[in-house]
């Protein structure tokens, strides 16, 4: 299947379904797919990175392998859309302790800047509070950024955020 032709056009959802049962059907096709969203540019960059998105979904721990590879690579992705579906399948791993420094000083960067849509600060709200977790000297440091951006994003932005500060009140 060439992906690069079939996301010229925007997938309909039956054929999104059609490509991520492709996808599942052969590792090489996840591998191939992922190579478009990491390196090309829009409109096929994010519409690799939604598809790919959506089969992980569909079968869990499908990107396992190639976790570390995409923390490496998401500081160079200028792609809005595929930095916000990388995001949201990050969410579903523990990321190696050796990428977690990059991605979470990336999500901080992500929350505070203007140039990133609320889709993509909520998924790295989400990967900066999974790190709290981990490490709950991050706490405060979430709170204040939330707490700072609540002004300047949208009602979305303010309910996730408000979702996580209450969880983090829980954590000392």
């Amino acid at each position: 299947m060439d992906f690069r032709a079939l996301l010229m056009e925007f997938p309909s959802g039956i054929e999104k379904e059609l490509y991520i049962n492709e996808v599942l059907s052969s590792p090489e096709k996840f591998k191939s797919l992922l190579d478009i969203a990491l390196v090309e540019k829009d409109p096929l960059a994010w519409r690799a990175a939604w598809v790919l998105d959506g089969s992980d979904e569909k079968s869990k721990g499908l990107a396992r392998d190639y976790i570390s590879a995409i923390v490496c690579k998401l500081p160079e992705i200028k792609s809005k859309g595929s930095i916000r579906s990388l995001l949201r399948m990050l969410c579903r791993y523990d990321i190696q302790e050796d990428d977690q420094g990059i991605l979470i000083d990336l999500c901080f960067k992500y929350l505070v800047s203007e140039l990133y849509p609320v889709a993509v600060k909520v998924h790295a709200m989400q990967i900066v509070y999974q790190h709290v977790l981990i490490y709950p000297e991050l706490k405060e440091e979430l709170v204040t950024v939330i707490q700072d951006q609540v002004g300047n994003n949208s009602l979305g932005f303010r309910s996730r955020g408000r979702r996580i500060i209450k969880k983090l009140e829980g954590i000392s």
